[in-house]
C-alpha cells in the first residue's frame, strides 16, 4: 500500500486537498489527522516577548499620547497655513 502525506483544509464538514490526489474514482483511503500550525489556527501570545517594555509605566504612556496629541495639532496648524 502506498503511502503519501497532502495538506488539507477542512470546510463545511469536508476535508478538501490541497493538492491534487492521484488517485483512481471511487478510492478507499486511511485518513490520519493531524493538524498543521499555521498562521490562521495558531494561537499564541506574545506576553513576554519585549522584556524591556515591562519598565513602561501608566505615566510613560500618558506622557507620550500627551506628546501625540500636541504634534497632531501643530501639524494640523501647519496645514491650515499652507493652505
Amino acid at each position: 500500500m502506498e503511502t503519501f502525506t497532502v495538506q488539507a483544509v477542512y470546510q463545511k464538514g469536508v476535508l478538501k486537498p490541497k493538492a491534487k490526489l492521484n488517485l483512481p474514482e471511487d478510492s478507499v483511503v486511511e485518513l490520519q489527522v493531524k493538524m498543521s500550525v499555521t498562521r490562521r489556527n495558531k494561537k499564541t501570545s506574545l506576553f513576554g516577548a519585549f522584556p524591556e517594555l515591562a519598565v513602561i509605566t501608566d505615566e510613560d504612556i500618558h506622557q507620550a499620547k500627551k506628546r501625540w496629541e500636541r504634534g497632531l495639532k501643530k501639524q494640523a496648524r501647519m496645514l491650515k497655513k499652507g493652505k
